[in-house]
């Protein structure tokens, strides 16, 4: 086994994974824009179908209809979730070289990472359950929810009386605002949250496989949030934590999350479970900042209007005069403690902010 060089393979590790989330952001944007090839076509056909009904409005035309726009919805996005799905073994694989290779660059001689199967990569995205639910399961929810909302917004087009232009307009939108005021705008964001949720947690689940098969010289990671206003109080309060490889949470630690993970030396990691301080440096929403930093400290440190934003008033009052951590506004599972169980739970903190 190789020389660790430890003075630096967290600093360099921190660095790269940074780089290479911005790669990932890059990525999940590529996948996210075919969507567009399928809304189109949902697009074309139901103008061609509501222009047939235009003159013929009984019940069974419109059920016909109703039937055939969840049916071609269905279809399209089933083919766009599909292509996804084909992506994903790839996407696996490729975060696993790039966990090896990061790690092989950092130690001397004649060190070689253990490199997973791709079975068992693959294996482990699909068996692992996030926000409650199965890869697979997501993929396919994901084509029937939004079926299900575009045949309803044309079923209320017809019952409201509307006419087949104001029913296209109210799916497509308008030119005017960008086709952004559509209901298939709504399944566009939808698509967009959803590639990143599973593309988040295919990168995760797999460069966790990579840790746990080098266990031995990775026994420890590190949770890493975005520093800037739009993270999630979960992700707020998860952000430099550290566990025990195959031992703690993974991202996505809710839809649309932007977390990663990133691993740890033994060496690197203190005897009551936090990090060293390591030195380096993490991108924030205001530039460079130190890698030491978390998002508790790094927002101790922004003004009190930006407080006030990324918390609330009541909120940022709590930590800022009450003293409270990011960690003390979820539950252990991460769930958002709400004003009420945060007074009664932090009777003091919540005194002191009130003073």
């Amino acid at each position: 086994m190789g020389i660790l060089q430890e003075d630096r393979l967290v600093p360099d590790s921190i660095d790269k994974y940074t780089r290479h989330a911005h790669y990932l952001e890059q990525y999940y944007n590529g996948q996210a824009k075919k969507i567009d090839k399928y809304l189109n076509k949902i697009a074309k056909d139901l103008r061609l179908e509501l222009t047939k009904t235009q003159s013929v409005k009984s019940q069974a035309r419109i059920t016909k209809l109703l039937n055939f726009t969840e049916a071609l919805v269905l279809e399209q996005l089933a083919a766009f979730t599909s292509g996804l799905n084909e992506q994903v073994p790839l996407f696996a694989d490729s975060e696993v070289d790039f966990a090896a290779n990061t790690l092989d660059l950092e130690v001397d001689g004649d060190f070689e990472s253990v490199i997973p199967a791709p079975a068992q990569v693959l294996g482990a995205v699909n068996a692992r359950p996030f926000n409650n639910r199965l890869l697979k399961d997501y993929l396919t929810g994901f084509s029937k929810e939004q079926a299900k909302a575009v045949r309803e917004a044309v079923s209320t087009g017809f019952y409201e009386g509307q006419t087949t232009q104001e029913i296209l307009r109210g799916i497509v939108g308008t030119k005017s605002q960008g086709f952004k005021n559509g209901v298939l705008n709504v399944t566009r964001t939808s698509a967009e949250r959803m590639v990143r949720t599973a593309l988040n947690h295919t990168s995760n689940v797999a460069k966790s496989k990579f840790f746990e098969d080098n266990i031995a010289i990775v026994p420890y990671y590190e949770w890493v949030a975005t520093l800037d206003s739009r993270t999630s109080p979960v992700c707020r309060s998860r952000d430099g934590k550290v566990w025990k490889v195959g031992k703690g949470p993974l991202p996505p630690a809710h839809y649309n999350c932007r977390s990663a993970t990133v691993p740890l030396l033994k060496d690197q990691v203190n005897k009551d479970g936090t990090r060293k301080l390591i030195g380096g440096k993490r991108a924030s929403v205001d530039g460079q900042v130190s890698a030491d930093l978390n998002y508790n400290d790094w927002l101790k440190g922004q003004s009190e209007s930006f407080q006030i934003d990324v918390l609330g008033k009541a909120k940022a009052d709590l930590f800022r005069k009450g003293g409270l951590s990011m960690d003390k506004f979820v539950n252990n599972t991460g769930q958002t403690l709400t004003l009420d169980q945060l007074r009664s739970k932090y009777p003091t903190a919540w005194a002191n902010a009130n003073n």
